[in-house]
């Protein structure tokens, strides 16, 4: 027979005690198992009715049909991890020390709110918010620099797509001048009237070049 001891004997019976907590209307109340494993229990007394508290202590005994066998099992059987195998508590390695719970039940609890929630979203701010918030980690492209125009590239274009026959009998200075409006309106730099000649004269081998104090003239070879 177990026995607490730990204030005023009420009551005792060949599976255990009844003790009042001096001073207080607290009660321990003791059980003994087959094995001889002694349990306790609190009690408290409701309005100075000692009689209900004995009544509530035997039938946790187990004289009213209960009996105290399936609390110790539950007690003392250890919930086991199915993933890490471990204790449940905080030797686990997915227990969470800040919520004194489980994470995997956590988490498990965090999906069904959210499923549970999802259809009361506005789906369609929801994208817009989403889009907005890629479009704020999306860096700025980098600005392409403009190649400068150089006096090749507007030599290029002055004689893309003329033959040597649009020279034939010309003089230089009448070549020079659409050459340089030409120039002047598409932005490229201009070259001198004697280095637009020998371009000339270097592309077209159909062309003789006939040089004097005021110029060249072209003429067919």
């Amino acid at each position: 027979m177990g026995s607490v001891q730990r204030g005023g004997l009420v009551k005792k019976n060949d599976n255990g005690t009844l003790e009042r907590v001096d001073g207080t209307n607290t009660y321990i109340g003791s059980a003994t198992l087959e094995s001889g494993k002694v349990l306790t229990k609190r009690f408290r007394c409701q309005g100075f009715d000692e009689a209900d508290v004995i009544g509530r202590w035997e039938k946790w005994q187990g004289k009213k049909g209960e009996t105290p066998e399936k609390e110790v099992r539950m007690a003392e059987k250890k919930m086991e991890c199915p993933f890490s195998g471990a204790e449940c508590g905080s030797k686990c390695p997915i227990w969470s020390g800040a919520s004194n719970a489980c994470a995997l039940k956590l988490g498990g609890i965090g999906l069904f709110n959210i499923s549970a929630n999802l259809m009361n979203l506005d789906m369609s701010e929801s994208i817009e918010l989403l889009a907005m918030a890629i479009a704020d980690q999306k860096p700025a492209p980098k600005p392409v620099a403009k190649p400068e125009p150089t006096a090749a590239d507007g030599i290029e274009g002055y004689l893309d797509g003329k033959s040597f026959l649009a020279f034939v009998n010309l003089h230089s200075k009448s070549v020079y001048s659409p050459y340089k409006e030409f120039c002047e309106e598409k932005g490229f730099p201009c070259v001198s009237e004697s280095s637009l000649t020998k371009v000339i004269e270097g592309r077209y081998p159909e062309l003789k070049v006939e040089r004097g104090n005021g110029g060249a003239r072209f003429s067919a070879a």
